[in-house]
């Protein structure tokens, strides 16, 4: 677990005082974890004592300690594809195997999320998406856009009211105006954080909206504005963070959300084929046979004979 995932954790077994210098460092996380001890009592209103038995009971031997953890683990928030390169080991040299190794190293990550991942509150955003009451907008960055993509094209499936925001003719910005308490914002967000996806997101909590994240395991800043937080994990040999477990979360989510609707997301799929032609599709091996008759190259004219 991350120390802010660690913090929030303990708090339940914390006194009076250290709860509120747990979350004085919570309310304003890393930066008020990365002053002095007497900046922290004074936003916390806690002696330098009860910070330091907080410090204790998370695992460290001293504020600086603590410290020096947190500042580690901002700069691995902060590390970019090339600095990933540049660190050992991130890309493996095997020759032979390294598909084998690979997978691996894929399957591992997705374990990894399993326990990162609450049950609990999994259980909660797929109850959420599948609420016929509420609006679901996503919005992803530079590259995890293509989950939000993914999530949009097959819920829209399912239920009504689904689109993702997107740049067009309506700045982005704009676009978390019309929203309010019925709607909800599946966001992705990962290390690298970008701006534009969290001040979206500031924005629609402000006009009443909630949020679903889905966010590495050191956790986007929108984490503290979400009502559903889901880490994955995205470390693997990779100059590259994956998008694997991330996925893995989206179809979760959508396998959850078809199971809560049940006839209801069966009707609109029918509904969406009929409108659409799919069932005209090539498909079944009981129609293959005439569907590829269909692609097949015209028959070349017979040539007549010139008659001499």
């Amino acid at each position: 677990m991350t120390i802010e995932q660690r913090i929030r954790a303990l708090l339940p077994q914390l006194t009076p005082g250290e709860k509120r210098a747990a979350r004085a460092l919570l309310a304003a996380y890393p930066i008020a974890a990365l002053g002095t001890i007497a900046e922290l009592t004074a936003r916390a209103d806690a002696s330098a004592p009860t910070i330091l038995r907080l410090t204790g009971k998370l695992g460290f031997d001293g504020y600086s300690h603590f410290q020096r953890a947190v500042r580690e683990e901002v700069q691995e928030k902060m590390q970019s594809p090339l600095s990933l390169m540049d660190s050992a080991p991130r890309v493996p040299t095997a020759k032979s195997g390294f598909f084998g190794a690979f997978i691996a190293d894929i399957t591992a990550a997705l374990q990894r999320t399993s326990r990162l991942l609450d049950n609990d509150v999994l259980e909660g955003a797929i109850a959420t998406l599948a609420d016929p009451g509420k609006r679901i907008y996503t919005l992803g960055g530079r590259s995890s856009h293509v989950l939000a993509k993914h999530l949009v094209f097959h819920l829209h499936q399912l239920r009504p009211n689904v689109q993702e925001i997107t740049a067009g003719s309506v700045p982005v910005y704009h676009q978390a105006a019309d929203m309010g308490r019925s709607s909800v914002v599946v966001a992705f967000d990962f290390r690298r954080y970008e701006r534009q996806t969290i001040d979206f997101c500031q924005q629609a909590a402000r006009e009443g909206a909630r949020i679903i994240l889905v966010t590495d395991p050191w956790l986007s800043p929108i984490a503290e504005l979400a009502q559903w937080v889901l880490p994955v994990e995205v470390d693997v040999p990779s100059p590259f963070d994956s998008s694997l477990a991330a996925m893995a979360v989206v179809e979760a989510m959508l396998a959850g959300t078809l199971a809560r609707l049940g006839p209801a997301a069966r009707e609109r799929m029918e509904r969406l084929e009929q409108g659409a032609g799919i069932d005209k599709v090539i498909g079944g091996a009981e129609n293959a046979e005439a569907e590829m008759g269909t692609f097949a190259a015209p028959r070349k004219p017979k040539q007549r004979r010139q008659s001499r």
